[in-house]
This record gives structure tokens, sequence and C-alpha cells, in this order.
């Protein structure tokens, strides 16, 4: 049952951004996480002596009337599987250093509890 003083997190969202192209969001700060091994990705990974291991991150699938959408993720900075993601998703310029931001008026600005995480990525789409 989920905690009543939490909100809900179903990891999932919508969001429109205003017209200078900027959004925020609020969520939880990704972990690392096996994908399922009880199959054939389980047993390639096997034979090839991989882990199954994917490093934290957060996926974005970006589109605006006239430019080409894009699919991507951001990957959390540090984390120990960057170098071996069993999906070999991982590109350097998507590597994102979180800023834990400690001063309480700049959390009850964003309405969060403080300490939290902060990250800033800008996504630049191509035209169609």
């Amino acid at each position: 049952m989920q905690d009543p003083n939490q909100p809900e997190q179903n990891l999932r969202g919508v969001f429109t951004t205003d017209e200078t192209g900027e959004f925020w969001f609020k969520s939880v700060k990704p972990t690392s996480y096996p994908v399922p091994t009880d199959g054939p990705v389980g047993e390639l990974l096997g034979a090839a002596g991989r882990h199954p291991m994917r490093p934290a991150h957060i996926h974005f699938w970006v589109q605006a009337e006239g430019y080409q959408q894009l699919i991507t993720h951001i990957f959390t900075e540090g984390d120990e599987y960057l170098d071996s993601d069993a999906v070999f998703g991982v590109k350097e310029s998507l590597i994102l250093k979180y800023e834990s931001i400690k001063d309480p008026a700049q959390a009850e600005k964003w309405g969060v509890a403080s300490p939290f995480w902060d990250v800033h990525y800008d996504f630049t789409l191509a035209r169609a």
C-alpha cells in the first residue's frame, strides 16, 4: 500500500515546456538496476560473462512540432556500472553530476524537502 504522505510515483510523466522551452520536474534520484535475466537476454549475458546491471538513469522522449523526436536518457555520474552497462547505452555526454542542495529557501521555492538533488541538461532538437 502506498504511503499517504508520499506522492504517487509511477515514474512516468508528460511535461509541457514554457515559452522559452524550459521545464522542470521532481522525481526520485535514480539507482542502478538489473535487466531481466530469465530469458534470451539472460542467456546472452551469461554466455558473454557479463552482469545484468544498468547504471542509474532517467529516460526522456522529447518532441515538438517541426522537429525530429529525440529518445534518450541521462546517467548519474559516479555510478559503478557506467563503464559496463548491460545494454551499452552510456555516452560520456549523457553522464551528469547531481548537485546536493541544502538551502531550505531553494527547497521551499521548488516545493521539495531539504536537502534535495538537482541536475540540469539541455536537450537540442533537430529541425524536421
